[in-house]
């Protein structure tokens, strides 16, 4: 655990780099103010009298299942209450006598204000650039990883306990100071500037809360729906319980739900609500309706009807309703039984849904991305229209009114609805009411008042505003970051490149020098065979004269008695053929030491070649290459001129010569 101080100096670093950002994300936020949130929360579950504050409201009523939970809202658990409430995949378990307030709950932000009770926080993922937050009127605990958190608020002792059993926390305090605690660390503080009460290890929880709280999240790890939607979409838990999943071979993992009646159609148990910012919302009455009726479509397949999540997203967006409507008004005003109607059926897979709402194209393209794919799905317009049993339709004046009754519902010839004009806006505009819808009666258990509502938003503002420039500071330093990571990265593949190119040049290179050798080897080896073909030549005549001088020397002595003047001439050829015998002995002498200097010569090439080879190699590919033909031209110019002198010195003398002595 680590205790520091903000001085003045980073609050003024983090006013400039507060503007950079602010700069750098004006563009983005110009289309971004216009749009509603993209996630709500939910009461995943509940246990015993849960209050709910709609926002705007200071009244209490009793929580209504699958109401979407949203900015300024407010809940209490009472005396043996508890309940769950979902953010995305983040769960916060509410034990009884807790009251939570949803201070700001939008795409980037989630914050809490806890002003008495216990609660528990199970994080799975914690986005960057997502900032998850809890404040008491002692501090701010911001969440900075995944993990497994407690709190506990005591108003009457004006004390906030922390407990972290698994990830890490930072907290706030009035001023700016701040305090990190990891796994198994917690701590209680008093007043405003994080004091310190007592801080020691967490222990395993034996209570009925903390047994309650392992026992959802035994049940949420062994969901068998999260095989096939994302963790992030809400409201997936209950669909393990009333329903079953099946593969379609045109639509894919289709979620189908039991024990409906046999004219239940999607959008039909449950009524209307005007919610801000969204307008129009439905709120679904069956225990599983929230997932299916603000994400994914319907497909009517053969009797039953199916719901077809569509492609899994990193965090699916939220949407009031998705559906047609037909009526409400108008030149489309359908009337049934002398009475005006509008009437609404579930969009099929592959069909957009625009909201009747502004908002911009970035908006709608991502609340439509999951079913992107599936947009050859759609053969017909709107093809729920004209399925049958598929619209429900309601007087108007019934419209918004609270939950709606089987005796609500009109009845009008299909022949009708399909000449009507559709629209996924709703035709009726709100009341002006202050709720049309969505609460339940007046609630019985009421919290007690805050205790210093005041004092808590003063701090909690300034809170806010100091953990703000903070994460500014923080995401501009990491942009900053990223752009020098990404830059080094750049270059460094450049280096990289450069070389495998040098690497390939002197790979060819070596390779061309490689052929160079090997041709100089080989011409090398011709001149070898043939000067080995000259000497047997030369030992071909030699041994050919030594026969003539035994065929002379036999002639000689048979003609011993012939005259004396015969005999010396006979004694001088002999003379004169030692002499010629010496002379080819020095002659192959000579040429044995002319062998032996063209090897070295040979050999010294090599070397100076190899010596030219390793220059070459830092020069011009072009120069190189010319380099190595020009030595190559030389080399094999001496090998001819060598050959050539070779073949003068060696050749025999005309024998003509020999024969002109006396």
């Amino acid at each position: 655990m680590k205790h520091r101080t903000h001085p003045h100096a980073i609050r003024r670093a983090a006013g400039w780099l507060l503007g950079l950002v602010l700069l750098l994300a004006a563009g983005a936020a110009a289309w971004a103010q216009q749009d509603p949130p993209g996630r709500v929360a939910r009461i995943n579950e509940q246990q015993g009298t849960v209050s709910f504050s709609p926002a705007g409201d200071d009244s209490w009523y009793d929580a209504v299942p699958n109401r979407p939970i949203t900015t300024g809202d407010r809940l209490w658990t009472d005396r043996n209450a508890r309940a769950e409430l979902y953010v995305d995949s983040t769960a916060l378990r509410l034990d009884d006598q807790t009251q939570l307030v949803v201070n700001e709950l939008d795409d980037d932000s989630a914050r809490f204000t806890a002003t008495q009770g216990r609660l528990q926080l199970r994080v799975r993922e914690a986005p960057a650039g997502q900032r998850l937050e809890i404040g008491t009127a002692n501090l701010a605990m911001v969440v900075d990883a995944p993990g497994d958190y407690r709190m506990e608020v005591d108003p009457a002792a004006g004390t906030t306990r922390v407990a972290v059993a698994a990830g890490g926390v930072a907290l706030f305090g009035e001023n700016g100071e701040s305090v990190a605690l990891g796994a198994h660390q917690q701590l209680t503080v008093s007043g405003r500037q994080l004091a310190a009460v007592s801080g020691a290890a967490v222990r395993a929880g034996d209570n009925a809360f903390d047994r309650w709280v392992a026992e959802r999240d035994r049940l949420e790890d062994q969901s068998i729906s999260a095989r096939y939607v994302p963790r992030d979409m809400l409201g997936y838990q209950q669909l393990d319980r009333y329903g079953e999943w099946q593969n379609d071979p045109t639509y894919g993992n289709v979620w189908v739900p039991r024990s409906v009646d046999a004219d239940w159609a999607p959008y039909r148990d449950g009524q209307w609500a005007d919610i801000q910012p969204w307008g129009w919302t439905w709120i679904d009455a069956a225990p599983w309706g929230f997932a299916t009726s603000h994400y994914g479509r319907w497909a009517r397949i053969g009797p039953r009807w199916g719901w077809v999540p569509g492609r899994s997203t990193a965090r699916p967006v939220y949407a009031p309703a998705l559906v047609g409507f037909v009526g409400g008004g108008g030149h489309a005003n359908v009337v049934a039984g002398g009475r005006p109607g509008v009437g609404w059926f579930p969009l099929a897979p592959g069909e957009p849904w625009r909201p009747g709402f502004r908002a911009s194209q970035h908006y709608i393209d991502a609340v439509n991305r999951a079913i992107a794919h599936q947009r050859q799905l759609a053969r017909a317009d709107y093809l729920n229209r004209n399925t049958p049993g598929a619209l429900s339709l309601v007087p108007i004046d019934i419209f918004g009114r609270g939950p709606i009754a089987r005796r609500d519902f009109l009845r009008v010839p299909e022949d009708r609805v399909a000449q009507l004009p559709i629209t996924t806006a709703v035709p009726i505009s709100p009341r002006g009411e202050r709720h049309f819808g969505g609460v339940g009666r007046s609630a019985a258990a009421l919290p007690p008042p805050d205790l210093r509502p005041r004092q808590i938003q003063e701090m909690q503002a300034r809170q806010l505003q100091q953990a703000q420039q903070a994460q500014q500071a923080q995401q501009v330093q990491q942009q900053l970051q990223f752009q020098q990571r990404a830059v080094q990265a750049q270059q460094q593949q450049q280096l990289q490149l450069q070389q495998q190119q040098g690497v390939r040049a002197q790979q060819e290179l070596q390779q061309r020098a490689a052929q160079a050798a090997q041709a100089q080897q080989l011409q090398q080896m011709q001149q070898a065979q043939q000067v080995q073909q000259m000497q047997q030549r030369a030992a071909q005549a030699q041994a050919q004269q030594q026969l003539q001088l035994q065929q002379q020397q036999q002639g000689l002595r048979a003609q011993q008695e012939m005259q004396q003047r015969a005999v010396q001439a006979a004694q001088a050829q002999q003379l004169q053929q030692i002499q010629q015998m010496q002379q080819m002995q020095q002659q192959q002498q000579t040429l044995r030491q002319q062998q032996m200097q063209a090897q070295q010569q040979a050999q010294q090439q090599a070397q100076q070649l190899q010596t030219q080879q390793h220059n070459a190699m830092r020069q011009a590919q072009e120069n190189q290459q010319q380099r190595a033909q020009q030595q190559i031209q030389q080399m094999q110019q001496r090998g001819a001129d060598a050959r050539a002198q070779q073949m003068q010195r060696i050749a025999p003398r005309d024998p003509s010569q020999q024969n002109d002595r006396p």
